[in-house]
């Protein structure tokens, strides 16, 4: 709604309005010219068109926009997790995405599996490539790597923030690759994996990721247009390299 009030597509009394804050008062007339879509139906079942792969020792998943990954404070909510387990029987989690991000998430079912996977992880030996879609009048150079300190904000426990002392250490390399309807798509390969990492260093350099919520405009877009595209691992528990694609959702292909 408010994407759709700030394109102006409301009006009040038959004049546009642009504020999701406009006063309306008893008697007037509202009309919406373009009304969003229906909210979306949390899923009752794990969709068989997510899965990536699957393997004697993980399953690879391509998790939709808007799924939590696990339960966080209310047990009945519908995650990944959960609906991984009951399709496929006892899985471990082995990573996260944000409930807003899509792309792909690895889940597990051998702890020798698991300890290799997290020494790798820990020791940079994971390649993990996400998409993000920032405004085309972004002044992101060409290329480059963003090096900023990050922690939680100190006044809203859902957000991180750039600080120039304490904190924790974050790495991204960043290349745009070119532009598609909605604005610049951009290759990130994080070298540290915090909390928001590519959120808010996108947000540092003045382009927001649309559709963010938390750190730019939810208006700009229906979505965070955030993607874990890639993910490839090395050598592990006698396994040969493995890379895993989660397709690009609609919005993110290049014009």
């Amino acid at each position: 709604m408010q994407r759709i009030i700030g394109q102006r597509q409301v009006q009040v009394n038959g004049r546009p309005v642009w504020l999701a804050s406009w006063a309306v008062r008893n008697g007037d007339r509202i009309d919406v010219t373009a009304p969003p879509a229906d909210k979306p139906v949390p899923a009752a079942a794990f969709d068989d068109g997510w899965l990536i792969a699957e393997e004697p020792d993980l399953i690879a998943v391509n998790k939709p926009a808007g799924l939590l990954v696990e339960p966080v404070r209310d047990p009945g909510q519908a995650n990944l997790r959960d609906l991984a387990i009951a399709r496929f029987g006892p899985l471990t989690l082995f990573h996260r995405l944000d409930r807003d991000t899509s792309g792909v998430v690895l889940l597990t079912r051998r702890a020798a599996l698991n300890r290799e996977l997290t020494q790798a992880w820990q020791t940079h030996a994971v390649q993990k490539e996400y998409r993000a879609v920032v405004a085309a009048q972004s002044e992101l150079a060409a290329t480059g790597v963003i090096t900023l300190r990050l922690a939680p904000d100190p006044t809203r426990r859902d957000r991180m923030v750039v600080v120039t002392r304490g904190g924790q250490h974050a790495v991204t390399r960043y290349a745009v690759l070119g532009e598609c309807a909605a604005g610049l798509v951009v290759q990130l390969l994080p070298e540290t994996g915090r909390m928001h990492q590519l959120r808010v260093h996108l947000a540092a350099l003045g382009a927001p990721i649309l559709g963010d919520r938390l750190y730019g405009d939810p208006a700009s877009a229906p979505r965070l247009m955030l993607h874990a595209h890639r993910l490839t691992l090395p050598a592990l528990a006698g396994a040969p390299p493995r890379t895993y694609v989660a397709p690009l959702p609609p919005g993110f292909n290049l014009t």
